[in-house]
């Protein structure tokens, strides 16, 4: 376990990026809570956690994050990832289309004693629904 949470992020886009529950557990705080779009109340710990990423793999089963941006301030970090995969299966009743997706998300993590203790993720779900044909075109 790391206490830089440099280091820490690192750590947590490996467990995201491969599922395992091992790395998880060194990352994720046992109390921690996950504020996402996908639940009204938070989800909590590891299991909370791999929920969400049930719920992306089930849609984009190749999914995968990058960093691409980090701000460390104390034991808050704000981070800037991508994600990509494919559209395979199911998303909120879209059926899958076989299209690629990349969108972006904006998430904000606290840390204490190296653990990820809270996340506020901000996935850009109307640019995926966008992207899988589930929202209708703009005009103009």
């Amino acid at each position: 376990m790391t206490t830089d949470p440099r280091t820490a992020m690192q750590r947590f886009v490996e467990f995201i990026n491969t599922g395992d529950a091992t790395i998880g557990r060194q990352v994720i705080s046992p109390d921690a809570e996950f504020l996402t779009p996908f639940s009204p109340e938070p989800l909590r710990g590891l299991e909370g956690y791999l929920q969400i990423l049930a719920i992306m793999r089930s849609a984009l089963s190749d999914v995968q994050w990058r960093i691409e941006r980090l701000v460390i301030e104390g034991d808050t970090v704000a981070a800037r990832f991508e994600l990509t995969g494919t559209h395979d299966g199911d998303f909120f009743g879209t059926a899958p289309t076989g299209r690629p997706v990349a969108v972006h998300a904006s998430n904000f993590y606290r840390f204490a004693d190296g653990l990820i203790v809270d996340e506020v993720g901000q996935p850009d779900l109307m640019g995926l629904l966008g992207q899988i044909g589930a929202l209708p075109l703009a005009l103009g």
